[in-house]
């Protein structure tokens, strides 16, 4: 049967009207289709169906597939399918909270977000999302936090950053601290009303990232508020004001700053300190029953009289609930400070026949008793009569914890092993030292 119409006419009309139609429901199919293969992940992930693996969280246990989450993670898929897999199915989390995790869970299998999450939450999912490298999770917990961020939360937000070492996360928090904190009235009357400390470590990021004219009386000030603080809460004068200004390392500013700041100009001190140059983390050390002491060597190469020692303070019980854990512990640690028995043999008279010591010999200890301590921050520990070190002897330093120390987790990190003339070995049992530096005089 043939037909009556012209065969241009039989053929259907494709105008751009109909194309974008067309392109709009194939978005829509495509959207659809995606939606539920989302569902079906979901609804494997809610049934616990088929499961290969556990991971433990506090009290909770959460079942998951190794296949889809190593096509999701580069983290995951080494843990599961690399060379040193993980051979046991159940696996304990410890720095991460069950519901963090799950959030985490929910974005890789239904690739969906809580519509409303506090800061904390958000900070803590980018944190989870940077430790197993999920890099759309990162970008989208980036922009939430970028939305929540305010002055009344920014400082806590800017700690944790640099406790965690959250680089991404420190520039955008920075950039709104520089932008919206630094000339904002109602900042700073907030600041000096409602203090929020932060470590010096923090402090020093802020220095760091406003070297710029535009912003330096503001920065000063911030410090300078920053210092009276930290006077305040540890006791001490207002005068020794300019000793912690001094440790701050502060670029050069002009007597016309100090007097808009009122501040002093610091004064030279005798005692010096020195501290190793951070290259990376690592495993925190941990004070049990049979690892409770850490030793490192020191030698100088110079007469030095020995006043103390600058090491990691305690990590906080749980990391991941950063905002609402006590902000300080009580420390006692027992010190002692050998000479290695190699280096004591050279100065033992011929009458001994130049033999080696077999026991090493005892120079000084010292008692750290209940010191009011923060968490996640330097520890400076001082004595008053300083200990005389000579050069090119190697001195082993012992730090002891009692039993009321143990479960407790020091960071450790790969640092430098020679700062200004001296020396530092770790114990090769340790990947890296908690041992940040040494307060010292220079005697010759």
């Amino acid at each position: 049967m043939y037909s009556i119409f012209p065969s241009s006419l039989s053929q259907p009309v494709h105008s751009p009207q109909t194309k974008a139609a067309q392109l709009a429901f194939q978005l829509l199919d495509n959207a659809t289709m995606n939606a539920q293969f989302n569902r079906r992940f979901e609804q494997l992930l809610r049934s616990e169906k088929y499961y290969d693996c556990v991971f433990h969280i506090g009290g909770a246990q959460l079942k998951c597939h190794k296949l889809i989450l190593s096509t999701a993670s580069p983290v995951f898929e080494a843990m599961f399918y690399g060379p040193i897999r993980e051979q046991q199915k159940e696996i304990e989390i410890l720095d991460i909270g069950a519901e963090t995790f799950q959030m985490l869970l929910n974005f890789i299998y239904a690739g969906v977000m809580p519509v409303s999450l506090s800061l904390e939450e958000a900070i803590e999912l980018y944190y989870c999302a940077e430790k197993y490298l999920i890099t759309d999770l990162t970008n989208t917990c980036l922009l939430t936090i970028a939305r929540k961020l305010r002055y009344t939360n920014i400082l806590p937000a800017l700690e944790l950053c640099v406790c965690m070492d959250l680089r991404d996360l420190l520039e955008v928090c920075m950039s709104f601290f520089n932008r919206c904190c630094l000339n904002n009235p109602q900042f700073m009357t907030s600041h000096k009303s409602h203090y929020v400390h932060v470590s010096k470590e923090c402090v020093k990021a802020i220095i760091a990232a406003n070297n710029c004219a535009k912003t330096r009386k503001q920065v000063l000030w911030f410090v300078y508020e920053w210092c009276q603080q930290e006077c305040h809460e540890l006791g001490l004068q207002q005068e020794d004001c300019a000793v912690i200004i001094n440790d701050l390392q502060l670029p050069a500013y002009s007597d016309e700053e100090c007097e808009v700041l009122k501040l002093k100009t610091p004064q030279r001190q005798t005692c010096n300190s020195i501290e190793r140059s951070y290259f990376k983390a690592c495993r925190p050390f941990t004070v049990d029953q049979d690892t409770h002491e850490w030793t490192v060597f020191v030698k100088c190469n110079r007469f030095i009289a020995l006043h103390g020692l600058i090491i990691y303070s305690r990590l906080s019980p749980l990391a991941h609930y950063a905002f609402k854990l006590p902000s300080e512990y009580s420390e006692n640690l027992h010190i002692e400070i050998l000479a290695s028995a190699n280096e004591r043999s050279d100065e033992v008279s011929d009458q001994e026949g130049n033999a080696a010591i077999s026991a090493e010999t005892l120079l000084w200890q010292h008692n750290v008793i209940k010191q009011l301590t923060r968490y996640n921050c330097d520890m400076n520990i001082e004595w008053d009569e300083g200990l005389l070190l000579t050069p090119d002897i190697e001195y082993k330093i012992k730090l002891m914890w009692r039993t009321d120390a143990y479960g407790s987790e020091y960071p450790c990190s790969l640092q430098s092993d020679f700062v200004d003339g001296i020396s530092f070995r770790e114990e090769p049992m340790h990947s890296g030292s908690l041992v940040k530096g040494l307060r010292f005089t220079n005697l010759m």
